[in-house]
């Protein structure tokens, strides 16, 4: 039988309190992390501000840029699991990352979180900059719900608030492990978009098919037969909602990835892939001019005189009012 501990005494007061919370966000310093990847696919290093142009609505902006010789600012990352019973096979192979967190994505200087959802929100584990706590935090994830509800989107929304009462010179980074679309969540694309926008939130994604990882798992960690959903109706349904991919939109809008795995060793490259990234990447960062109006500005990053360079960065930031 599959269990549905997700560690209720944890989760119900501090969700409590982030349903309430009214997101802000309080800085104007706007700090844009970059990837810049050659031809071939391999990191360019060596860059400083004279090598790039960031337009602000079209309009140039002089930049700082930091980098990783030159001390970059600590990430604080949040996790977000799918945890409905039809992610089962895939959480088997999620516990087992835990102990890749803190060494290849955090560092010493940063901070994790973990949350999971279903047809609800579940708070695994608050910040911690222990790698031990992180780790059992992984342990520590179960299969929930029997529906096919997954509310990803609502996921986004509660890491941009958690994310709010952080440092607003951390890095903050979402890692998605789930399907590439969203199952019932009552926040729409758009509006999780322009919250990660808000909080500066960069998305990475590692997804998977919720018919086919079942065929990969060892026998002990399928679920099972009389208990588990139908998967031929799960994958009749994943089909007629292919083109729904939001965790495509979210990497893509905010400079992040999307990476898709079927066995273990495909979850672990992510986990390894995704740290390269992050420590690979430039942090511009810039001021806007006082009277920049209150809401969403798109951002252009570009390196000049390098087309053949594919650049991928947060695509718009937030003003408050």
């Amino acid at each position: 039988m599959l269990r549905r501990t997700f560690l209720a005494s944890l989760s119900a007061p501090a969700l409590a309190a982030y349903a309430q919370q009214v997101i802000r966000s309080e800085s104007r310093l706007v700090m844009v992390p970059v990837a810049v990847l050659d031809a071939n696919g391999g990191y360019v290093t060596g860059l400083g501000a004279a090598d790039f142009e960031l337009l602000d609505d079209g309009t140039p902006r002089t930049v700082r840029v930091d980098t990783p010789d030159t001390g970059v600012a600590p990430i604080s990352l949040i996790v977000a699991v799918q945890g409905a019973a039809i992610s089962a096979a895939v959480l088997a192979k999620v516990r087992k990352i835990g102990a890749m967190i803190q060494p290849l994505i955090t560092g010493e200087r940063g901070e994790a979180a973990v949350i999971a959802f279903d047809e609800d929100l579940h708070l695994v584990q608050e910040f911690t900059s222990d790698p031990a706590v992180i780790a059992d935090a992984f342990t520590r994830l179960t299969a929930g719900s029997q529906a096919l509800t997954a509310r990803m989107l609502d996921a986004v929304e509660l890491a941009a608030k958690m994310f709010a009462e952080r440092k607003a010179d951390s890095r903050r980074v979402l890692l998605i492990v789930s399907e590439s679309r969203d199952r019932g969540s009552k926040l729409k694309l758009g509006r999780a978009v322009e919250l990660a926008q808000q909080q500066g939130i960069v998305v990475y994604a590692a997804t998977y098919s919720a018919y086919a990882t079942p065929f990969t798992a060892k026998p002990a960690d399928a679920p099972p037969l009389d208990s588990g959903p139908n998967y031929l109706a799960v994958f009749t349904e994943l089909a007629r909602n292919a083109k729904k991919m939001a965790a495509r939109r979210l990497a893509v809008e905010t400079g992040g990835a999307q990476f898709s795995f079927l066995k273990q060793s495909g979850l672990e490259r992510i986990i390894t892939e995704t740290g390269a990234d992050l420590h690979s990447q430039y942090l511009l960062s810039f001021t806007p001019p006082n009277d920049a109006a209150p809401g969403l500005h798109s951002i252009e990053v570009r390196v000049k005189g390098a087309e053949k360079y594919h650049v991928r960065a947060r695509r718009a930031y937030w003003v408050a009012e």
